[in-house]
């Protein structure tokens, strides 16, 4: 039996724990909460802590890079609403060297094993206990959650924070002062702005901090002229999708790859980790001199750097996609499962922005099944959502960011 279904958005306080024998699990661990009611409900409405009486502050950003780097807007917020506290922020490993370029004073790694593995550096549920309850000697005022997730609620317990702000969607409501409702129909760029707003009240004069050095600069610059010299444009390419189910075809990218270069003349940047290297390599012997392929050549930083030096950036529903929002460079994006209005970190999305989603128009899409998926969609090949986009519509897309960029076809191209 199919498990195909649209994906229906949770507001406020309901559950967004899809699989039952977990909701149940989380009721049972949430009967606090029916004996403390009203304390429950103090939670709910209580209001916005006063910033001047914050001295320290921890966050906590447990999941993955592209969670964090839409977290970035909201975490300048809370700079600016405590310029005088000293603000830690807590992220995996996998996430460490992002971390490090937020606007805060201290960076601390609580890599949670429900969000890694342990070849990541994962670590236990012990070692992440001992560090929070370690942090009661300093007298945390505020802490704040921006994932939602019942086990970051008892860290936060643990700490001893005199204010515990974060969502209730996923259990663990009872042991906050401040819940925050959610609201999954807006992007998590502005659902964790409402975190910050629900934590310490509307925020004046946040100022994001740009994300590049100039020696990132200097580092992006020097790699790619070794290889192009100071030819443009240069177009950015990452084709994993991280998972099966967010793949798009190797040989539709290749078709827009090769239209670019074709019609534009664009050297291709090849991205990804050293386990894209199948992936990429297969790109890049196609491409021949038109490419550089440097997977698993970069680390987290010298990714950024390198994204954020290309014309024109393309990708599926990944990190790095997400690293060409923040970092401003024109792209185009591809959705299959997931939801843009959720996951997507550059606006609205529509044609003729800086950054453009790609989405095929599908009565199951989005289903955001994307560790579950149902199991039509799991085979070798795309799942329908993916399978639909066609190269014509993403080389098309691509063609039109870069015409906007200034650059000017070489060829005719048919659309």
């Amino acid at each position: 039996m199919s498990r195909r279904q649209r994906w229906k958005p949770v507001s406020g306080f309901a559950s967004r724990v899809y699989e039952p024998w977990e909701r149940w699990l989380l009721r049972a661990l949430d009967l606090p909460t029916l004996v403390r009611r009203r304390t429950f409900q103090q939670a709910v409405t209580a209001p916005p802590i006063d910033p001047t009486s914050v001295r320290r502050a921890l966050v906590l950003r447990l999941d993955r890079m592209g969670d964090l780097l839409m977290s970035l807007p909201a975490l300048a917020s809370l700079r600016a609403a405590l310029p005088h506290a000293r603000l830690t922020l807590a992220v995996g490993e996998w996430c460490a060297q992002i971390a490090r370029r937020a606007p805060v004073d201290e960076v601390v790694v609580w890599s949670a094993p429900w969000v890694g593995r342990r070849a990541e550096g994962a670590d236990s549920l012990l070692t992440l206990g001992r560090r929070a309850w370690a942090l009661r000697a300093q007298g945390l005022d505020l802490a704040l959650d921006l994932q939602g997730d019942v086990r970051a609620a008892l860290l936060m317990t643990l700490t001893g924070a005199r204010a515990r702000v974060g969502y209730a969607n996923a259990g663990g409501g009872w042991l906050l002062t401040h819940v925050v409702p959610l609201d999954e129909r807006v992007s998590w760029v502005e659902q964790n702005h409402r975190a910050v707003v629900r934590a310490v009240g509307e925020v004046a004069g946040a100022r994001e901090m740009p994300l590049l050095t100039e020696r990132d600069r200097g580092f992006a610059s020097a790699l790619l002229k070794e290889r192009f010299g100071d030819h443009r444009p240069l177009v950015g390419l990452h084709a994993s999708g991280g998972r099966l189910v967010k793949q798009w075809d190797l040989a539709c990218w290749a078709r827009v790859a090769s239209g670019l270069a074709q019609t534009f003349g664009a050297k291709i940047v090849l991205t990804g980790s050293a386990a894209d290297r199948p992936l990429t390599g297969a790109l890049a012997s196609g491409l021949g001199e038109n490419a550089i392929d440097l997977a698993g050549a970069l680390d987290v930083d010298e990714m950024l750097a390198v994204v954020g030096a290309v014309d024109l950036f393309l990708s599926s529903d990944t990190g790095p996609m997400h690293m060409a929002c923040a970092l401003g460079t024109p792209s185009v994006s591809l959705f299959g499962p997931s939801d843009p209005a959720r996951y997507f970190s550059g606006g609205s999305g529509v044609s003729g922005s800086r950054h453009v989603v790609v989405q095929a128009d599908l009565w199951c899409s989005p289903c955001n099944l994307i560790r579950r998926p149902p199991r039509e969609c799991q085979g070798a090949e795309p799942p329908e959502c993916l399978r639909r986009i066609s190269a014509e519509e993403v080389l098309g897309r691509a063609s039109e960011l870069l015409r906007a960029a200034g650059y000017a076809p070489i060829l005719p191209h048919r659309r």
